[in-house]
């Protein structure tokens, strides 16, 4: 599943957004499955994203890697943070300042509101696209200006937010498997493209879905609630109109 860009790296084209809104909706709509003891290994399976096979979750797709925390500590990144959780994921590097700081403020809007609507089970996932500079107190420092340095400790009524870097392989395996790609090798070899969106899912009922920076807060919220949530408010709550 490929995202292609326009020539604004900030604005992926509407194409494209619709293409892996439709894609990650479809699979969670069409594949829920109940939870199910699984093996996974460090290397993703396919990800093509056309179709999910009877009892199977889209998070199959996501590589189980061990990265690192800003704090320096090594998880797994299904097992320890994806797996039967609510998740948000997204790119940055440290030393972007272009739409990586848009990227991480949209995150940071999310923290409180998310954490009051679904409580413990919901974290945040930032991941380096410059894993080669970005070593955990690189992330630290980043993390701070969000107030997230330790991601064992959030601030009262904030969801936990991880930023985590690993080896370039690693983190290569996780952008291509959560479609963050563009078939152009010039344009996705540009980094800043691939920080303009986020992606969020709910792991126990296999719903998926993405959104742009630049959405306004009350527009990001109510989408990501009515792919995270569960009751009725959360699933069908109003969408706020563009302004």
């Amino acid at each position: 599943m490929s995202i292609r860009h326009s020539a604004d790296s900030s604005r992926p084209s509407r194409r494209a957004l619709f293409g892996l809104a439709g894609g990650l909706g479809a699979a969670g709509l069409l594949a829920r499955s109940q939870p199910e003891s699984r093996e996974r290994s460090g290397v993703s399976g396919s990800t093509s994203g056309a179709f999910l096979t009877p009892g199977s979750r889209h998070s199959d797709q996501i590589p189980n890697v061990t990265l690192l925390t800003q704090s320096g500590r090594a998880v797994r990144l299904y097992d320890d943070l994806v797996r039967d959780s609510q998740v948000l994921l997204s790119f940055m590097y440290v030393r972007c300042n272009g739409v990586c700081p848009a990227s991480s403020q949209a995150m940071q809007d999310l923290r409180e509101p998310l954490q009051r609507e679904l409580g413990a089970g919901v974290r945040l996932i930032s991941l380096t696209l410059d894993p080669e500079r970005d070593r955990p107190a690189d992330l630290a420092d980043y993390a701070g200006r969000f107030g997230s340095p330790h991601e064992d400790h959030p601030e009262p009524g904030m969801a936990p937010w991880y930023f985590l870097t690993g080896t370039a392989e690693d983190i290569e395996s996780v952008r291509v498997a959560l479609g963050y790609r563009d078939p152009d090798p010039v344009i996705d070899a540009d980094r800043s493209r691939h920080a303009a969106m986020f992606t969020f899912g709910n792991d126990l009922t296999n719903r998926w879905g993405t959104l742009p920076v630049g959405l306004s807060p009350a527009q990001t919220l109510s989408g990501v609630l009515r792919v995270l949530g569960t009751t009725h408010a959360q699933r069908y709550s109003h969408l706020p109109r563009p302004s």
